[in-house]
């Protein structure tokens, strides 16, 4: 199923935008400026949301997280007293400084909360052949260029019956451009998503269960519009 929505940004000469090595550079250049009160209400309502949700999905004794597209690791500090643990991941190593640096001054040891600069593939030997019973990605989707290939590359980390949770900006029904063009190099897509591609991306990758609804509004900062955020879950099959 095809992906609607999607940003075609290209260089000169018609050679694909690389989102990958653009994010990677905006996060490392701006991974010391990311704490501020926007991101953090944004933070609150993401996890909020999640729990309130799917309470079964977070164990405090229990529950091992990969937390995809970390960041600095705001949604990691949010979750982990509802986990046992949390492993972040980020293409970002400036990201995943700050994440180390904030998780060592809150006196969280590495087994608890830790983040790797990695772009995982779903491929054996990465992240150490570990498997995790919940793996969340908050607020990045939109950065992917293809988010089936980034759903069947997060699947492959799943535990048997364990759950991707998934949050981000929902289409409007107009499908107007809700990020700003000097975000639009970073930004796949810059419409948000509907629920057809995220279902197809789900369950192209494997996943069953899928559920979609929506979780919160919030205003953008960077443009001052109010948008609908949904959270999406699908499970790994146990068999």
């Amino acid at each position: 199923m095809s992906e609607p929505h999607t940003d075609h940004y290209t260089h000169a000469h018609d050679e694909p935008h690389d989102f990958h090595a653009a994010n990677r550079a905006f996060f490392d250049q701006h991974a010391r400026e990311l704490r501020h009160p926007d991101a953090l209400k944004l933070r609150e309502k993401n996890v909020a949301a999640m729990v309130r949700a799917y309470p079964a999905l977070f164990d405090e004794e229990q529950t091992e997280v990969l937390d995809y597209a970390c960041g600095v690791g705001l949604l990691s500090q949010a979750l982990c007293p509802h986990v046992k643990s949390i492993v972040g991941v980020d293409i970002s190593q400036g990201a995943v400084d700050q994440y180390n640096a904030q998780a060592s001054n809150q006196g969280l040891a590495p087994e608890e909360m830790k983040a790797v600069c990695a772009e995982l593939k779903g491929v054996p030997g990465e992240l150490g052949d570990a498997k995790f019973d919940l793996i969340v990605c908050a607020a990045s989707y939109h950065h992917f260029p293809s988010i089936g290939d980034t759903t069947r590359a997060l699947a492959y980390f799943l535990k048997p019956g364990g759950s991707l949770l998934v949050t981000d900006i929902r289409a409007t029904p107009d499908g107007r451009e809700l990020f700003k063009k000097t975000h639009h190099h970073i930004v796949a897509h810059t419409h948000g998503l509907t629920e057809e591609a995220v279902r197809g991306a789900f369950e192209g990758a494997g996943l069953v269960e899928f559920d979609m609804r929506d979780g919160f509004r919030a205003t953008m900062s960077a443009t001052g519009e109010e948008t609908q955020w949904f959270l999406a879950r699908g499970a790994k099959p146990v068999s």
